[in-house]
């Protein structure tokens, strides 16, 4: 009979200067800042023998210091101000990406442009080394 030793280790590390994030957390109910950190999931066996290890990136719960995907939380309650803040910046990201849509569509118009008259000049040059007049 053979006897075989499994064991799985984690680790969770904030990230310096990592991503945050005001959400509503699900285990303790609160509107919470979520900050970014690693997780380090080692598996062994015997407990020196490291079969293969796994990392990834989660949030952890100021509040309540659980790790989870943000995906998985809720989003927060905002007061009044917070929310007028919010629609504020949104309404000002909207016109950011009005702007650098039409300089986008100038931009296009003028290379455009530059390339007609750049075929143009190239017809211009070789109806001159041919000797063709444009005037017939």
């Amino acid at each position: 009979m053979a006897f075989f030793l499994f064991g799985r280790k984690g680790e969770a590390r904030r990230v310096p200067d990592g991503q945050f994030e005001k959400r509503r957390c699900p285990k303790c109910d609160k509107t919470t800042v979520f900050r970014e950190c690693v997780v380090e999931k080692t598996y062994t066996a015997y407990f020196f023998v490291n079969l293969w290890s796994s990392t990834s990136t989660q949030f952890s719960c100021d509040a309540c210091g659980s790790i989870m995907d943000l995906a998985d939380t809720r989003s927060p309650e905002l007061s009044a101000r917070e929310k007028k803040q919010q629609l504020a910046i949104e309404a000002k990201q909207a016109k950011i990406t009005a702007k650098e849509a039409k300089v986008a569509q100038r931009r296009k118009l003028k290379e455009a442009a530059a390339r007609e008259q750049g075929i143009d000049d190239e017809i211009a040059a070789m109806k001159a080394r041919l000797g063709i007049d444009n005037d017939r």
